[in-house]
C-alpha cells in the first residue's frame, strides 16, 4: 500500500478529496454520533493550516466505525473523541482499544463531551491515557486550532523520537553482534546516524548507563554551550538548569518506563528563557539491562507566546483594557462555585463582593465633546479604578460606560470602604484632551456581597444593579449597597 493509499483509503475505506502532492492535509479523526459536530469541526478548520498543510476531517459516527478506520491507518495524528455514543462509555472504551489493543502511543486523543459530568476530567485523563479533555462548548475556532497544533506537534515529536530510538537500538544491537565482522559497515552507520542527529533542528541527546553524554547534537550544544564541561543539565520542571538532565537523581529514567514528556523552561545562552517540550525514553540492551536515555526537546516559546496573546485577546475589552463582559462574568461564576481566582489556590479567602459602576452623564460627554472624548473617558476611568484596586481584584467592562468590579476575599463592610475609595478617586479625576479641553467624571456605584451556594450570576448582578439604580435615583456620585 502506498503512502497516498494509507492517507486517503482504499476502495472500501474512507475517501477524502486528494490534494496536491505538496499540500497533503493532516488527517484528523472526528468520532462523534452527532453529524452537526462533524460539520462544525470542518467549518472551524476550513481556513486553518499548520506547517503549510490544511486539516482534513475523517468522520466516524460510532466507536465501532472508528476502530475499523484506525485498524487500517497509522497516519492519523489526532482523534477528537466524544464520550457518549452507542454506549455511555463508548469513547473511553475506544481509548483502551487504541492504547492497549493497537498499541498506539503516538496518536493524540482529545476527549470532547457535551456532558462533562459523564467523564470526570482528572480520572479520565489518568485512567485512560487521554492527552486533553475539552467541553464541546469550550472549543472555539482558535482554541480548537491551538489544541490541534499542539497535538500534531506532539505526535510528530513522538514519531521522531521513536524513529531515533529504533535507529539507536538497532545501532547498539548491530555493533554488539557484528562488530568483528562488519566494522566498516558499523562505522558507516554510526556516522550516518550521528550526522542525521547533528542536522536535526531540535536539541537531541543520548546519555549512557553511566550518565555520560554519549551523543548530543549541534542544537543541544547551542542551547547549552557548556554541555561538554562535565556539568549536568536538566529538562525537569522540578529542578534547576544545572542538575540531572533526565529528572532523577542518577540522571536516568528507570528501565521499562514508557516514554515520558513534559514542558519546562530553561535559560538560553543570551539569558532569555526558552519554553521547551521534552520527550524522553529509556534504552535497553538486548538482555534488558538499562543502556541509557535518549531525549529530544522542541522549542515551544513562540507557541506559548501565541497562546498567551490569544488568551489576552479573548478576555480583554479592546477599548478600555479591562476584562470583557464574558470573562468577568466567568470569574464571577468561578467565585460562586467556590473555585477561587488565585492560580495557586482554589479559595480566595471567604466572602466576596461585586461592585457595579456606571459613569454619570456619559451621553453628555459624547454629545458635547465627541465620541473620541468618550473613549478617552472610558480608558482613564479604568486606569483610575485600577490604581485603587488590590492585586486580587478584577474589573470588567459590561457594556458602554458600565463596569463590574470583583473583590474576592472581601466582606460587605470592607467592600463598601473600597467602593467609596473608588468613587472618591473617580470624582477627583480630571481628564485633559489633546486639544487642551478638560472635564471631570463622577460615577454611581452599586455594591452587593456574594451569597453562595444559593446565589447565581443573575441574582448577584440583579442585586448590584438595584443598588446602582438607587445610587442614580438619589443624585448620582454615590455608593449604595444591598
Amino acid at each position: 500500500m502506498s503512502p497516498d493509499d494509507l492517507l486517503f483509503g482504499d476502495e472500501t475505506g474512507p475517501q477524502l478529496e486528494r490534494p496536491s502532492k505538496t499540500a497533503v492535509p493532516w488527517p484528523i479523526l472526528v468520532v462523534d454520533d452527532d453529524e452537526q459536530v462533524h460539520a462544525m469541526t470542518r467549518v472551524l478548520l476550513n481556513d486553518f493550516e499548520f506547517d503549510g498543510r490544511h486539516f482534513a476531517v475523517i468522520s466516524a459516527f460510532s466507536a465501532a466505525e472508528a476502530r475499523a478506520i484506525l485498524a487500517q491507518r497509522s497516519d492519523v495524528p489526532v482523534v477528537l473523541l466524544d464520550v457518549v455514543m452507542e454506549t455511555q462509555d463508548a469513547g473511553l472504551r475506544l481509548v483502551h482499544y487504541i492504547r492497549r489493543d493497537l498499541g498506539n502511543r503516538h496518536i493524540r486523543i482529545i476527549l470532547r463531551t457535551g456532558q462533562p459530568g459523564q467523564a470526570p476530567e482528572r480520572e479520565a485523563i489518568v485512567a485512560y491515557d487521554i492527552n486533553d479533555y475539552k467541553s464541546k462548548a469550550e472549543l472555539t475556532a482558535q482554541k480548537l486550532f491551538t489544541s490541534l497544533v499542539g497535538a500534531v506537534r506532539g505526535w510528530c515529536d513522538l514519531v521522531t523520537i521513536e524513529t531515533l530510538n529504533q535507529s539507536l537500538e538497532r545501532r547498539v544491537a548491530e555493533r554488539t553482534a557484528e562488530l568483528e565482522r562488519q566494522t566498516a559497515v558499523a562505522d558507516e552507520q554510526r556516522r550516518f546516524i550521528e550526522n542525521l542527529v547533528e542536522l536535526m533542528p531540535s536539541p537531541v541527546w543520548y546519555r549512557d548507563a553511566a550518565g555520560r553524554y554519549a551523543l548530543c547534537n549541534r542544537a543541544f550544544r547551542e542551547l547549552f554551550p557548556n554541555a561538554d564541561d562535565g556539568s549536568d543539565w536538566t529538562f525537569d520542571h522540578q529542578t534547576t538548569d544545572r542538575q540531572a538532565i533526565d529528572g532523577t537523581e542518577s540522571g536516568q529514567v528507570p528501565a521499562g518506563m514508557d516514554t515520558v514528556s513534559f514542558e519546562t523552561s530553561v535559560e538560553g545562552e543570551g539569558g532569555d528563557r526558552r519554553e521547551l517540550l521534552v520527550i524522553k525514553r529509556p534504552l535497553a540492551t538486548p538482555g534488558g539491562e538499562a543502556a541509557g536515555v535518549i531525549g529530544i526537546a522542541t522549542d515551544i516559546t513562540e507557541r506559548r507566546r501565541m497562546e498567551h496573546e490569544l488568551h489576552r485577546l479573548a478576555t480583554t475589552d479592546p477599548l478600555s483594557g479591562a476584562y470583557n463582559r464574558r470573562h468577568i462574568l466567568d470569574l464571577l461564576e468561578r467565585l460562586l462555585s467556590g473555585q477561587g481566582l488565585a492560580p495557586d489556590s482554589r479559595q480566595d479567602g471567604g466572602a466576596a463582593c461585586l461592585v457595579m459602576l456606571d459613569i454619570d452623564h456619559f451621553k453628555r460627554i459624547n454629545d458635547e465633546l465627541g465620541h473620541a472624548a468618550g473613549d478617552v473617558a472610558i480608558r482613564r476611568a479604568v486606569e483610575e479604578i485600577r490604581s485603587h484596586l488590590r492585586a486580587t481584584d478584577h474589573i470588567g467592562r459590561i457594556g458602554g460606560e458600565e463596569f463590574a468590579i470583583l473583590l474576592p476575599g472581601t466582606s460587605h463592610a470592607d467592600g463598601a470602604v473600597i467602593a467609596e475609595r473608588l468613587r472618591d478617586g473617580l470624582a477627583r479625576l480630571t481628564i485633559t484632551l489633546a486639544d487642551g479641553r478638560h472635564f471631570r467624571l463622577t460615577g454611581s456605584f452599586g455594591l452587593t456581597q456574594l451569597r453562595p451556594p444559593g446565589d447565581s450570576v443573575e441574582s448577584v448582578l440583579g442585586r448590584a444593579d438595584q443598588a446602582l439604580y438607587r445610587a442614580k435615583a438619589l443624585g448620582r456620585n454615590r455608593v449604595e449597597a444591598t
